[in-house]
């Protein structure tokens, strides 16, 4: 499988503008079951209660079970179960626990997401990238600061990016390199499969939850044309300074030779955010 989805790769960075619209059927078992045999078994269940090794008791049978719903659109993903992880802030984090299988979905349908997308990510995003950490965006965001002409700087916070990107713009946003119905299907069902919390099923009519293994790729390609890709093909032209942009999961820092053209990006991105359902954190930014 893995030699399918490098395919993927090989044929991007062979035609950059290439539309995929036939890749659902590569969540098959053999996907499946390699996601399987990846996952980590010391996790949190979710609402199933559903581990690894209880699933691997009947792998084969249920992965066959798995796939023919996938196959016929009668898979319905299970709600994630909220929890709170205490933030450096003193505040909590949301994170979704998804039931077992659920997660195997959401990996497989991160890695083809991952091979379609990847190759194409503005160079300036550095979370949840393969060789890419926050010790990257430093590094970069040092190489501007050190040896480029910036004098004046930009530090921002997006307020709850993964609880408010708009679902509809994720479905347009990937349909751009990836327009297979099934594929958008799919996406739409774990983003609107709900959460339980105190034994309480709620809607998620927005964002995508932290704890879905096909989060971070999805707040990539999100992230890559709410604010990277507009930065470099629309605001940059306009200065007359030098300008940079470093972006790590929900934070950025962009960088600027002239006081002015910094007060105009910050007023700028302001308004492209409210495009996308987003808005800056005031207190981070």
């Amino acid at each position: 499988m893995g030699t399918k989805l490098e395919r993927i790769s090989e044929l991007i960075a062979q035609n950059p503008k290439m539309v995929f619209t036939s890749l659902y059927h590569l969540i098959d078992a053999d996907l499946l079951r390699q996601c399987h045999q990846e996952m980590n078994g010391r996790k949190a269940t979710g609402v199933d209660k559903v581990t690894k090794d209880a699933y691997e008791a009947n792998l084969e049978k249920n992965l066959s079970n798995l796939v023919t719903r996938l196959k016929g659109k009668n898979y319905r993903p299970q709600p994630s179960l909220r929890v709170y992880i205490p933030k450096a802030n003193g505040k909590m984090r949301p994170l979704g626990i998804a039931a077992y299988e659920d997660k195997l979905v959401q990996d497989a349908l991160s890695r083809i997401l991952s091979a379609v997308f990847e190759g194409r990510l503005n160079d300036s995003i550095h979370g949840f990238r393969p060789n890419c950490n926050c010790h990257t965006a430093l590094r970069a965001l040092n190489t501007l600061i050190e040896k480029g002409r910036t004098n004046y700087i930009v530090d921002a916070d997006i307020k709850g990016y993964f609880n408010n990107m708009q679902h509809g713009t994720i479905l347009k946003l990937v349909k751009f390199r990836l327009a297979d119905p099934n594929i958008l299907w799919l996406i739409k069902k774990t983003l609107t499969a709900g959460v339980q919390e105190e034994g309480k099923w709620r809607a998620t009519s927005k964002g995508s939850e932290q704890g879905n293994l096909a989060s971070p790729i999805i707040a990539d390609i999100y992230m890559h044309y709410a604010l990277a890709l507009w930065f470099d093909k629309i605001f940059k032209p306009t200065c007359r300074g030098e300008c940079g942009l470093v972006i790590y999961a929900d934070d950025f820092v962009a960088t600027f030779q002239y006081k002015d053209e910094a007060r105009r990006f910050l007023e700028a991105v302001g308004k492209r955010f409210r495009e996308f359902g987003l808005e800056l954190e005031p207190e981070k930014t």
